[in-house]
């Protein structure tokens, strides 16, 4: 009997323990139920996230879609991270996310509505430190839906961009296929296929405007439209089976090209008539332009020109041509030809040639942007015969006076010395013209009046000279404090100029007479240059009243200009 209470007790037990054992594993299996679970049975509907702080630990795979798809859209998907990404996301939906998050700690758990009206729900859960984030979607039958939905949404704002930017770009762009049809355009080229298209009906597929169309040297087309001629430059690229195209327009450029053909073809016309030669050497010293008259000057080749030598190959033609002036040696021909250079890049190269062959040529160079210079050759053959009889009448005129025995110096308006000669340099000492610290009228009047002995006439000179109304002529004596009289004479000349002329009487008037009175007579009559008074007197033929004036070097006119190179 004991037995059979030992046995039942047995069994009842067992089957206690199964029965209790059952139950714990059902509940242990249910969702929820372990602290474990985080993803069951949500993998395939919504997206779920596990956070442990900042860190994402684990998503589920629209979870990870929807990951993807939002750092696509980033502007730096290096720089943000998944959390970023994510609640950027989510607090565009539901503003109230962060204080949701803040008071999950404490109550658990949470669940918020999308304000944008798009039926999303989020739900969040706190536990053991972690997060866990489900984003479902009510509007529509299954949460699979919603994930794409989410992605696709990214998706139509990237191919909103990109629609936008086809459309605004100011490119014709357009797709072909193998056979060469266009299977895409873009606005700008549906536009001017409507402007190329002779008021046709536009039907599709569009026409290629630009097919076999011939291409300038550097790969433009030109389109005819309403407008005009307008040019692009073509590029295209292989998009997989089909071509991609684009042409940019370009017709800024040619217009500005053809308006500086046209600049350059005028100013060729310019310089073509120009009597003056011009080369004009690029920044490799390469000839890039030259005019007729350097033909015409120099006898150079047009054929040689127009093959663009260099600096110095034009420069050992024009010596073959004995257009340059012979040097003595090669090396300082040589020498010669880098300081020319050197010299027209600063812009002060100028030079005469003076050739064998008796013409003249003046050579000057002048330096041009990007490193160019030009150089611009002149026959002045005839202004240097013309500059040579000049300077040849006026030495003979300096000589001619010179050759007087009288002292004679011309004053301008001004007041300076314009013209003496030598006589006067060896009577007074000095030569005004020379003297670049000579004082004019003023210091001349004040030189004349000290070295002789006191007289009215130098009153009379001041009077005449700033005279209003002036009289043609004064004259008048005075006696040098040597002794030597003088017979003075002031004489406007055309122009307003003054001339005076100092004439020296014979010192042996004075000797004769022993009578001082004679002297002082002489002093104050104002008439000692009258005929009849001078008729009486012997001039003296070199009169001497320093030595400061003899040993004066002749002088010459001399041409500043210039330099000459024989």
């Amino acid at each position: 009997m004991a037995e059979a209470m030992i046995l039942g007790l047995t069994i009842v037990t067992t089957a206690a323990l199964v029965v209790l054992g059952s139950l714990a594993i059902f509940f242990g299996l249910r969702p929820g139920s372990s602290p474990a679970d985080t993803l069951a049975g949500t993998a395939d509907r919504d997206a779920v996230f596990v956070f442990c702080g900042p860190d994402l630990m684990d998503c589920s795979q629209p979870g990870k879609t929807l990951l993807d798809a939002l750092a696509d859209a980033a502007p730096d998907p290096e720089a943000a991270t998944p959390w970023t990404r994510l609640h950027a996301y989510l607090a565009a939906r539901f503003p109230e996310l962060d204080q949701a998050l803040s008071g999950l700690v404490a109550q658990g758990q949470a669940e918020l509505r999308s304000a944008t009206g798009d039926g999303l729900v989020l739900s969040m859960r706190a536990f053991k430190g972690r997060t866990h984030l489900r984003l479902s979607d009510t509007s529509v039958e299954g949460a699979l839906l919603a994930i794409d939905r989410l992605s696709f949404d990214a998706l139509q704002d990237e191919l909103h961009t990109l629609r936008s930017v086809a459309r605004l770009a100011p490119v014709l762009i357009w797709k072909t296929d193998p056979e060469g049809r266009v299977i895409w355009a873009n606005t700008p080229y549906i536009r001017a296929v409507q402007e190329s298209a002779d008021d046709r009906e536009l039907t599709w597929p569009l026409p290629d405007i630009f097919a076999g169309m011939v291409r300038d040297e550097k790969g433009r087309m030109a389109l005819q439209s309403e407008q005009g001629q307008r040019w692009f430059a073509h590029s295209q690229g292989a998009g997989g089976a089909q071509d991609l195209h684009f042409a940019v327009p370009v017709d800024a450029t040619v217009q500005s090209e053809v308006q500086r053909r046209e600049n350059l073809q005028t100013l060729t016309r310019i310089f073509s008539c120009l009597p003056i030669g011009l080369l004009l050497f690029d920044a490799d010293r390469r000839l890039q332009v030259f005019n007729p008259a350097l033909v015409d000057l120099t006898g150079l080749d047009t054929l040689f020109l127009v093959a663009k030598p260099s600096f110095e190959q034009v420069l050992y033609a024009m010596r073959e041509k004995r257009m340059l002036p012979e040097p003595k040696n090669f090396g300082d021909w040589r020498r010669e030809i880098i300081e020319m250079e050197k010299a027209a890049e600063s812009g002060v190269f100028a030079e005469e040639w003076c050739l064998d062959a008796g013409r003249v040529f003046h050579v000057s160079g002048r330096p041009q942007p990007n490193g160019a210079i030009a150089l611009f050759i002149e026959d002045v053959t005839t202004e240097a015969a013309l500059n040579r009889n000049f300077r040849n009448e006026i030495e003979t005129a300096q000589n001619a006076i010179d050759a007087l025995n009288e002292g004679i110096v011309v004053f301008g308006l001004s007041g300076h010395a314009l013209l003496s000669n030598a006589g006067y340099a060896r009577l007074w000492g000095t030569d005004p013209c020379a003297d670049l610290a000579d004082g004019g009228l003023s210091d001349a009047l004040s030189r004349w009046s000290a070295a002789c002995e006191p007289t009215t006439f130098w009153a009379r000179l001041a009077e005449f000279v700033s005279n209003a109304e002036p009289q043609d002529e004064i004259t008048g004596s005075a006696a040098l404090r040597t002794g030597i009289p003088l017979a003075l004479r002031a004489q406007r000349l055309n122009g307003g100029a003054v001339m005076l002329v100092f004439q020296p009487l014979a010192q042996g008037l004075l000797t004769q007479r022993s009578d001082r009175n004679l002297h002082d007579d002489l002093i104050r009559r104002p008439d000692l240059s009258r005929p009849e008074v001078t008729s009486s007197l012997v001039p003296v033929t070199e009169p001497t009243l320093t030595d400061a004036g003899q040993g004066r070097k002749p002088r010459t006119a001399r041409h500043i200009g210039s330099r000459v190179r024989v």
